[in-house]
């Protein structure tokens, strides 16, 4: 009898350590599948991430770039620095270094300009750019030597931790990664007019005049480039959709397979 009772009782923990087993494989997975679909907000560049305020500022880096017809090392020796001047934060005066001003704390006391100018993205990319082509063996160059040599920072070393993020964000930017960027964001409480989404992108991008038609914006030849600019812009113009070269963006999903998405256009549609 005391036989069977310690058997019985060997059988009634075996089952009890299947059933807490059990239970924690559940609980794993489903912490794992919370996780995968609650995430915060945020925009990813392969396996780097950015919020969208950060992401938009990168995109008109970019556009400033490409409008100046200069090779993408341009956009990563520029996103570089202004990983490390603000974490690509349009820094107001008064907030930063002693008078130093915006994305790259650039100091109007340098000649960079009036603090007005310099806290207009485009304005200090453009400057920067200036300074940067003036560098001999800018194109080659590591991105710590180059930029040192525009920002004469105390640390110049500190931009090298960056060259790799820099070189992604561009890399999705230009377009050179298909569907390179995507967003997480919430639903869109207001968006923009489709006409003031064109109006936009034609101020940032060397593109074709978009066709704007309903709630809709589409850029006739555009190419992923495009595509990256709507999605790092999608927060602050509301946009719901963005479809090209067989994808789909949405703000709720991704990026996801499109067979009616083509290669001919860039299609921008904007939340409801």
């Amino acid at each position: 009898m005391a036989g069977r009772r310690r058997r019985r009782g060997g059988a009634a923990l075996l089952v009890v350590a299947i059933v807490l087993g059990a239970l924690a494989f559940g609980a794993r997975t489903l912490w794992r599948a919370a996780q995968s679909v609650v995430k915060p907000t945020g925009c990813d560049f392969g396996s780097y991430s950015l919020e969208p305020d950060q992401a938009q500022v990168a995109s008109v880096i970019v556009g400033v770039v490409l409008k100046r017809d200069l090779p993408e090392r341009a956009a990563v020796l520029t996103i570089g620095a202004a990983l490390q001047e603000s974490k690509l934060r349009n820094i107001p005066a008064g907030q930063g270094d002693r008078d130093s001003v915006g994305i790259l704390q650039q100091r109007p006391s340098q000649g960079w300009g009036t603090a007005e100018e310099i806290a207009d993205v485009r304005y200090a990319t453009g400057k920067f750019l200036d300074a940067v082509v003036r560098v001999p063996n800018w194109q080659d160059d590591s991105l710590a030597t180059v930029v040192q040599t525009v920002q004469f920072s105390a640390d110049g070393s500190a931009y090298a931790r960056h060259e790799d993020q820099a070189q992604a964000i561009a890399d999705a930017l230009y377009g050179d990664t298909a569907a390179g960027v995507t967003c997480r964001i919430d639903k869109p409480d207001v968006s923009a007019k489709p006409a003031a989404v064109a109006a936009a992108l034609t101020h940032d991008l060397p593109v074709g005049k978009p066709t704007v038609g309903g709630t809709t914006v589409t850029v006739t030849g555009a190419g992923w480039a495009t595509a990256a600019w709507f999605v790092c812009n999608a927060d602050r113009l509301g946009i719901a959709t963005v479809r090209y070269g067989g994808k789909r963006w949405s703000y709720t999903g991704g990026w996801k397979d499109d067979p009616e998405a083509t290669s001919s256009a860039v299609v921008a549609a904007m939340a409801h």
